[in-house]
């Protein structure tokens, strides 16, 4: 009944609007819209922790919507503006993405060579030619396929290694990046070492082009050729290609395992667990560089994603609309889909989602709408596991974002 109570409210909130329709400009259009999503926000934290009373966190949301910016945040603190800073975590892949396009744009790769192929205007390949990267399929991977998830190439990240394999390793049965951080916390991952895991294991999930696994090693290869082709390191490449050209002045990307902390000011990440709640503010992100590394501020990421989507990015018209947002289904049975670093959901529109200990994230949006939001929530509810997780992303997440888009079109009509 409370959660129903909140669209109830937006009904009156929409219809105050109505009768001064027309100013968008205007104080009571932007003083009504200011309230709606303030009101989204405040609902579903009440609704949630009715449930989760224990719930130590908070939403954050920002919203871009032809030419009007909100942000708005409940459970934060009143002193919360939209460059509070967070752990983005997946959302990082369509940076990534972003610069593999750019490189493609100007003619330095080809989305559409196969990762053995060479670098354009070099003898060098895409990937070193040396026995650490004979991957499984090597010869039969394109830079698309790894763009689309759909290279088969194996997860460290999400998937321990099999006890099945063959290989003398002493990481079998284990998550590798739990198994070097339990040596040492501080442990430096590089692109070579996890490449090198997937050649000393001989692990896929299939043959190249055959179907669709998600894959954060997929995205470390893609960080290496940014590396090998741009003849920088991917973080500076993306400062200097992508983040500050696209006016992002509140984001970075750690890569070093001793670089734990977030710039202020952050949100704290939580984690509950049993009957604790622990801080997972500092993180040791140096495994999930180009896949997952990215610290950054709702300010950053709506003006990052409604730029690329007007086309007034570093990345032209043409890229995005007929290479970068081309998605295949995710499968049979849903309407979801995933192109070049930008995840299509159905109804919502096209961005990501992220998750890190601490922080769930999402951004999305809708280009004929001219419609962008972000959302963020800083603690996980880890009590049920995975599942918990799941229903945090629907109702503090999507759900509150197909709220506000539902808020933004009724405004105009």
């Amino acid at each position: 009944m409370k959660a129903r109570l909140g669209i109830f409210c937006l009904a009156a909130l929409v219809a105050l609007f109505t009768a001064c329709k027309g100013k968008e400009e205007s104080p009571d259009f932007r003083e009504a819209m200011q309230t709606g999503l303030q009101q989204i926000l405040d609902s579903a934290m009440l609704a949630y922790k009715s449930e989760v009373p224990d719930f130590p966190g908070g939403i954050a949301m920002k919203v871009i919507h032809q030419g009007n910016s909100f942000f708005v945040s409940s459970g934060m603190g009143e002193a919360v503006t939209g460059k509070i800073h967070f752990r983005a975590a997946s959302i990082t892949k369509t940076f990534t993405a972003t610069a593999i396009l750019l490189l493609h744009q100007q003619g330095k790769l080809n989305v559409n060579d196969l990762i053995t192929d060479t670098i354009p205007g070099t003898t060098e390949p895409y990937i070193p030619a040396d026995p650490d990267y004979d991957i499984p399929y090597k010869e039969s991977i394109k830079i698309l396929d790894l763009l689309k998830h759909r290279a088969g190439v194996y997860d460290l990240v999400n998937d321990p290694v099999p006890d099945s394999i063959s290989a003398p390793v002493p990481y079998k049965g284990y998550n590798y990046v739990d198994y070097q951080t339990a040596i040492d916390s501080l442990h430096t991952f590089s692109f070579d070492e996890l490449i090198q895991v997937l050649s000393e294991t001989g692990l896929s999930y299939f043959e190249p082009g055959r179907a669709y696994h998600y894959s954060n090693t997929g995205y470390s290869i893609l960080g290496k050729i940014i590396e090998r082709v741009a003849n920088k390191s991917y973080q500076n490449y993306l400062m200097e290609n992508v983040v500050l050209p696209m006016g992002m002045t509140n984001s970075s990307f750690p890569v070093l395992g001793n670089d734990l902390e977030l710039p202020g000011p952050y949100a704290p990440g939580w984690v509950m667990y049993g009957n604790e709640v622990y801080d997972f503010s500092l993180s040791n992100v140096s495994a999930t560089v180009a896949e997952g590394n990215l610290i950054s501020c709702p300010d950053d990421l709506s003006l990052f994603l409604s730029e690329l989507f007007a086309g007034q990015g570093v990345l032209n018209y043409h890229t995005v609309y007929s290479l970068m947002m081309h998605y295949l289904p995710l499968s049979e049975d849903l309407a979801d889909g995933y192109a070049c670093g930008l995840r299509y959901m159905n109804m919502l529109g096209y961005g990501h989602t992220g998750a890190i200990a601490g922080y769930l994230s999402i951004m999305v949006c809708d280009p004929e709408m001219d419609f962008t939001v972000v959302a963020f929530t800083n603690a996980w509810n880890f009590n049920q596991g995975v599942p918990g997780l799941e229903q945090q992303v629907s109702q503090l997440l999507k759900n509150t974002c197909y709220e506000a888009k539902a808020l933004m079109r009724n405004s105009a009509d």
